[in-house]
Order: structure tokens, then sequence, then C-alpha cells
């Protein structure tokens, strides 16, 4: 049964089954998937998942180990690509111009709806919301596209806080020497206000001018992505605030501790 209702929220996510009170009934795009799907090879199902949002940390690791050539086609080995992409994979493979030997061979056309970074917001997937997740969520992936559209190699442009959220920062921009180190941070206000952690912070001071904090503000989880990515980078975001300690050093920007380590003084 917990099965069942997994494969529920996934249907209901992607936008092919609505629920009206306690029955299932199938969408417009659901129907159309159900009664198209088998002529076009499963082609239909195959983009709506990608879109979804549910693959997103695989299309990513995808793009990360493939090879993309001049014209915009994908070679990846065929162990790296199911250890990094193991369902991705076979989605794939529903698709008429992919090739999946001893290597996955993927056409440009299918490359870009991968490459399109609108489908690397992860899905939220469950009956609620996780409001700061997923606001983290739509920031950091605003800032990977910001970043990537600026740089002289998109594929040099990495969302390490996908795998790691540990590093203190969310994004790694190899273009610049030294690499350039993005924490970001989103709200649904326009005045800049948000928090740093202990590790953020500490990282921060280290790195100096080679890290820098992005401010999205004004960002609304019910608005379209890259409608609203539009609309935000319009009227000027992100705002970008690099070399933190000389920032606040320079009173442009100020930060007060908001949390204490409380202990006894003779340490038991």
């Amino acid at each position: 049964m917990a099965d069942v209702a997994i494969l529920v929220e996934i249907l209901v996510q992607i936008g092919l089954v609505e629920i009206n009170e306690s029955w299932l009934r199938p969408t417009k795009s659901g129907v159309r998937v159900a009664t198209q799907d088998h002529q076009l090879g499963g082609r239909l199902l195959g983009e709506m998942l990608i879109q979804s949002g549910i693959f997103a940390g695989q299309i990513r690791r995808l793009l990360e180990v493939s090879e993309i050539g001049a014209t915009g086609s994908l070679v990846c080995s065929r162990d790296l690509a199911v250890g990094v992409a193991p369902q991705l994979t076979g989605i794939l493979r529903r698709f008429s111009t992919v090739s999946f030997t001893d290597k996955l061979r993927v056409d440009a056309t299918v490359v870009s709806k991968l490459d399109g970074v609108w489908s690397l917001l992860p899905a939220m997937v469950g009956p609620e919301l996780d409001f700061k997740k997923d606001m983290g969520n739509r920031g950091e992936l605003y800032s990977y596209q910001y970043c990537r559209m600026a740089a002289t190699d998109g594929a040099k442009v990495r969302w390490v806080a996908r795998d790691d959220e540990t590093l203190g920062y969310d994004i790694e921009d190899l273009n610049h020497s030294p690499k350039r180190r993005i924490e970001v941070k989103a709200s649904g206000e326009d005045k800049v206000r948000f928090f740093l952690s202990r590790n953020e912070w500490n990282v921060a001071r280290q790195l100096g001018d080679a890290y820098e904090v992005h401010f999205w503000g004004g960002v609304s989880l019910k608005m379209e992505v890259k409608e609203e990515f539009a609309k935000l980078t319009g009227r000027g975001y992100p705002l970008i605030f690099r070399g933190l300690s000389s920032l606040l050093d320079s009173a442009v920007l100020s930060a007060v501790p908001t949390q204490y380590l409380v202990t006894r003084p003779d340490g038991s």
C-alpha cells in the first residue's frame, strides 16, 4: 500500500491525475498520455517525468559526467550512466533517438530537454510543502542558472549542495581563479535579511573574496519558475555580496549573533 501511495503522489505531482475528494481521475494530460504514449514509443511520459523535476539529481549528475559534443549530443559509458542515473537511463531509452549499447548516446534534441535548467528543480513529493526547503531550492536553482548564463563554460558551474550540504556554500563556479563559492539565500520579502550557519560564517571568513552570497527577494512558490526567474533578474536580482568580511567591516552589511552556546563554568 505504501508503494501505491507513493505512485499516486508522483502521478499527482507530474499532473497526470488529480484527487477529487476520495476519487482519482486523469487530467487532460493524463488522458493524452494514456491514449497516445504507446503510439509515440513512450516519449510523452518520458518528457513529463523529465520536466517534473523528480529526476533532477540524476539529470544533473548525468550531465556532469558525460561528454557533450559540438552538435549538442551526449555520450556516456553504459556503466557510468547506469551508476549515476539508473532510473533516468531507463526513461531515456523510451526515446527513439537515444541508443544504449556500450555507451549511452542521446541526441541534441533530448539533451536540450535535460539541460533545460528548470527540470533540475527538485520536485516536492508529499502531502505537505516544506516551505523553507522549497524556497531554498528555488533560490539555488536561480543562481545556478544565473551563473551558467554568465559563464564562459556553463559545465564548470556546479550545484554542489545537491550532493553535500556541509560545504558551507551551494554552488561552485570554476570559470574563475580561484574558483568562486556561492551561498544562496531566498526570501519572499524584498528586505535583505538572511541567516548564516556557523559553518557558512566560518567558510565565508576563510575564503574572503572567493566567497559570495546571492540574495533573491520577492520569491513566490506559486509562480512558474522560468517566468519568475525572468521577472526577478529583470528587477536586478540576485543581489551579490562578495567578500563578506570586508562588507561587514565597511558596514555595508551588519550581522548579529542569534544563538548562544550555554555551558557550566566547571565543564560538568
